[in-house]
């Protein structure tokens, strides 16, 4: 994992196995129950609805989000599949990551907007705009788990919006990228911000996509909550194959020689493409809770 994409406050809260009540034991241990943002609710099929319990945590210091998750898996796997998903949770709502890559893709947006004079860049520029802000309100109503009943009515149609921009950002990287391919079209630097841009929205989408589904799962909407993050999956996961896609021809046009001059920026981004093709934090991201836990019981 990427410590320097896990810095986390000095305090996170985590499960706390040993006030989980019997019945919750016996519904994980039998696939009968699920966990959706620190709460466990009765599964689909198995006869019985509504939640079981919420989650009972405990306030321990990690110097990593990778130090915090490895402590999880010396537990229990109820507990390690539970403490590895409030861990996940809590990065998004309490550190200062997500906050910083979001100004630094703003900051980028600005330059794209600037430097490439299109009608049509600046209008899909200004959804990304409107997207950043929207995860950012998310992680906003998120920070304080007591007002849940309070935050329904602004979160609802926060969810749709952000998740219709959501998709317009994933179309827009495809578009954007075939932009980069064109070397006629545009010179380095609008190379250089074009690769960039489309790696840290590729970077910060899978914690975009957990806030949403966090939020829903806090409004009380845990199978809308499970729809949205698999969904989100879905869509990445195909961004995630236009990407490759660009990046494999990029370096065979590297080993041919006919790369030009963008070799400088191909090279000083290679080694993080490599990490984001490779991301387990980015795949836990996009993993349903429950799948998780049957995948770690098996």
């Amino acid at each position: 994992m990427n410590n320097a994409a896990f810095e986390l406050l000095e305090k996170i809260w985590v499960l706390d196995e040993f006030k989980l009540n019997k019945t919750l034991i016996d519904a994980l241990t039998e696939g009968k129950a699920v966990i959706h943002d620190g709460v466990a609710y009765w599964a689909k099929g198995s006869g019985d609805t509504g939640v079981i319990q919420h989650l009972p945590f405990k306030e321990v210091t990690y110097k990593s989000a990778e130090e915090a998750i490895k402590a999880a898996q010396m537990t229990t796997v109820i507990a390690a599949a539970a403490s590895t998903c409030i861990i996940l949770g809590a990065l998004i709502i309490q550190t200062k990551y997500l906050a910083a890559k979001l100004d630094k893709i703003q900051e980028t947006v600005d330059e794209i907007s600037k430097d490439v004079h299109s009608q049509n860049i600046i209008y899909y520029m200004d959804k990304i705009s409107d997207y950043i802000g929207s995860i950012e309100c998310a992680r906003t109503l998120l920070r304080d788990r007591t007002l849940a009943g309070e935050i329904r009515e602004i979160a609802y149609p926060l969810l749709a919006q952000v998740a219709a921009k959501r998709n317009h950002v994933l179309s827009f990287i495809d578009n954007i990228l075939n932009l980069a391919g064109n070397q006629r079209d545009i010179t380095e630097r609008h190379y250089e911000l074009i690769v960039n841009f489309a790696h840290m929205m590729m970077e910060i989408m899978p914690m975009g996509i957990h806030t949403e589904y966090l939020l829903t799962a806090r409004v009380g909407k845990p199978r809308l909550a499970e729809q949205i993050l698999l969904d989100g999956a879905h869509r990445y996961e195909s961004a995630m194959l236009v990407y490759k896609s660009f990046m494999n021809k990029q370096h065979n046009a590297l080993v041919r020689g006919t790369i030009g001059d963008r070799a400088r920026v191909y090279q000083g981004i290679e080694r993080k493409v490599e990490a984001l093709l490779n991301s387990t934090e980015n795949k836990l991201l996009l993993t349903l809770p429950a799948g998780r836990m049957a995948l770690e019981a098996a």
